[in-house]
């Protein structure tokens, strides 16, 4: 069977000792039977997906591999055959949360720059369908003590909503806005955001929540150790190891880059994009996080019709722009991907979702009319 995939969805759990209860109760929701797909015990290791199907129209097919049952069909001489029959998958839904910094030193074109591009992303029909909303830093109080608190920085200005329907909303919580004060207290904001972000992939987790942290200077003002950037790329990584999240981050004029790409290597999206140099690149620095964040995982959709599939006859194919198909080999972990191309599941006995490899990452990344499709029925290439 084969289904194209377009988009991707990630992982849930919860990190920090503020996570503890969350993770316990999310954790618990995920593991429901209804949010995984159906296994059959009497299929080949490791399971069957069973459940009926919706969305495109069929499509069968029969290819020819050595040494594999027949699942449909008759044996032929030479190699044997195998069916494959499948449906269009429908595309995760992309969340995105802007932490964005309204520190005194915003002021004037980095503030006009960001907010007019923020606008103009929230407008464009490009961005239709994606779930958007935004939170502040600092927020205004009368002590550092309050402007470096977490939990001051958990609930979003504008919650999380569909675009175009939430684009109202997000303009006019951004012209309501200005910057003020003098602190810039990532570690407290980071910290609420990605808390505040993490519920939302625990209880979505068929969606892909994402960061966008936007700032133009330094940590300080708040106590201990909060102000040290090794500090706080600890608590991003963690954050991402925990719960999946990434943390996308936008350098503006002011900032310091070395900073700021171990906030994004340690968030998991390599280095920052920077508009230090021109503040009007920052609606293109956002299109490309949304490209970049849509690439590389893939739930797994209900097949057509009544039967189960087995997990251990699935194939996946990179489809270029031009038609060519190429087969991804299947690696059992993330950690067997090294550096060469690759896919895994999420879950080896009761997977929701495919995911590629890093280098089949880049590929899909970089061919934006390419697509990924899944085909099941046939036995794959071993990474």
């Amino acid at each position: 069977m084969f289904f194209h995939l377009r988009s991707n969805a990630i992982k849930s759990c919860a990190f920090g000792l503020w996570f503890v209860l969350v993770n316990h109760v999310a954790c618990g929701a995920i593991q429901d039977e209804s949010q995984a797909p159906s296994i059959d015990s009497s299929a080949a290791d490791p399971g069957s997906v069973g459940g009926g199907g919706s969305g495109g129209s069929a499509i069968t097919d029969v290819v020819e591999e050595d040494d594999v049952e027949f699942d449909t069909g008759t044996p032929t001489e030479g190699p044997e055959t195998c069916a494959q029959t499948g449906s269009e998958a429908n595309p995760v839904q992309l969340d995105i949360v802007v932490l964005l910094d309204r520190s005194g030193s915003m002021y004037g074109a980095n503030w006009n720059g960001v907010t007019k591009a923020l606008k103009e992303f929230v407008q464009d029909p490009a961005s239709s369908g994606i779930r958007v909303g935004i939170l502040y830093f600092p927020i205004d109080a009368p002590a550092d003590a309050f402007v470096c608190n977490p939990l001051h920085y958990q609930t979003l200005s504008v919650p999380l909503d569909l675009l175009p329907q939430n684009a109202a909303a997000m303009v006019g919580s951004i012209d309501s806005q200005s910057p003020n004060g003098g602190s810039t207290p990532m570690h407290g904001a980071l910290e609420g955001t990605l808390w505040a972000a993490a519920q939302e992939q625990m209880s979505q987790p068929n969606h892909k929540v994402i960061v966008v942290f936007a700032s133009d200077g330094d940590p300080n003002s708040c106590p201990n150790q909060q102000n040290n950037i090794s500090v706080i790329a600890q608590l991003v990584k963690t954050a991402y190891e925990a719960s999946s999240v990434e943390t996308y981050v936008i350098a503006i004029n002011g900032a310091s880059i070395v900073n700021l790409d171990q906030i994004a290597a340690a968030g998991g999206t390599g280095t920052a994009y920077d508009v230090t140099g021109n503040v009007n690149q920052f609606a293109q620095k956002m299109e490309e996080i949304r490209i970049a964040a849509l690439a590389c995982e893939y739930v797994i959709p209900p097949p057509p019709g009544d039967e189960p599939f087995e997990l251990d006859k699935v194939v996946v194919k990179h489809v270029a722009d031009d038609g060519t198909l190429t087969e991804i080999p299947r690696a059992t972990s993330e950690i067997d991907c090294g550096q060469l191309p690759g896919w895994y599941y999420d879950d080896p006995v009761a997977p929701k979702k495919i995911k590629l490899c890093p280098a089949s990452c880049d590929v899909a990344r970089q061919d934006k009319q390419g697509r990924i499709d899944v085909f099941f029925g046939c036995k794959p290439i071993i990474h």
